[in-house]
């Protein structure tokens, strides 16, 4: 169980890592492999991601109501 936290925290800090490089367009700068686009595409996952999280959330019954 504990090997699986430590690669379950491993995977999100990459993650992590390439959508902080998505959002300061680090990637941008090759338009041979349409990296423009490439970059507005992870710009739009990064968005639905969190709007996915907010309704989930949203929808969760608190507590402290």
């Amino acid at each position: 169980m504990t090997a699986r936290r430590v690669l379950a925290a491993i995977g999100w800090t990459v993650l992590g890592t390439i959508a902080y490089f998505v959002c300061q367009g680090m990637f941008g700068g090759y338009p041979q492999v349409h990296s423009a686009l490439l970059t507005a595409l992870g710009m739009i996952a990064i968005a639905l991601t969190g709007g996915i999280a907010w309704i989930v959330d949203e929808r969760r019954t608190h507590d402290d109501e």
